[in-house]
């Protein structure tokens, strides 16, 4: 629970509740710090007219059905688990055994399941593209060229945005810059927070 002024510094999906929480409680946010934000592509006015009625049942699909345990039950395991973060690291190196446990572990506690599945079917709520002009404090975006998941040259529309001050981007890093390439991400982190504080 924030109770003053704080930094949010965000990563992901993250970024989202970031967004939503400065511009529902401007008065506690001072600045925030984006990391390869969520570009929400699977949100329905993203989708192709096509495809929605698709892409509803098979969410549907998931979250009503034993489908979607069984699914997270065969991602739920570390194997599963370390070929995911491979795939969004650029630097596979950074994927530790202590990082698959540490990002295993919640999923492992009771109602993980049903979280997981609201979470991968949400196809509503508001976008960046909503948020970012409703923000009032300063939002710096970093992105990880690599990222294979929430492509940079998506992402670098939001430079646009006039509360963004800056838009960079981090050489050969992947969709977690913060854990894969801390030597580049926690000077910026610094250089922001010493600016805004």
């Amino acid at each position: 629970v924030i109770k003053s002024e704080a930094f949010f510094i965000c990563n992901s999906i993250g970024g989202l509740v970031g967004l939503q929480a400065a511009a529902m409680e401007p008065q506690k946010c001072k600045g925030i710090f984006l990391l390869n934000i969520s570009l929400r592509m699977l949100h329905i006015s993203k989708q192709p007219w096509f495809g929605r009625p698709f892409i509803k049942s098979f969410q549907s699909l998931l979250r009503n059905t034993v489908i979607g345990k069984l699914f997270f039950s065969a991602v739920a395991t570390p194997e599963s688990v370390k070929n995911i973060l491979c795939q969004c690291y650029h630097d596979t190196s950074a994927v530790t055994d202590e990082l698959v446990q540490f990002i295993l572990q919640p999923g492992l506690d009771p109602g993980a399941v049903d979280v997981f599945l609201e979470f991968i079917c949400y196809s509503g709520g508001p976008l960046p593209e909503e948020l970012l002009p409703r923000v009032k404090c300063p939002v710096l975006v970093a992105w990880g060229e690599k990222d294979p998941w929430e492509p940079v040259e998506l992402g670098r529309a939001y430079a646009s945005f006039d509360t963004v001050e800056d838009f960079v981007v981090l050489p050969n890093v992947g969709h977690c810059p913060q854990d894969e390439a801390p030597d580049l991400v926690n000077p910026l982190v610094e250089s922001f927070v010493t600016r805004h504080s």
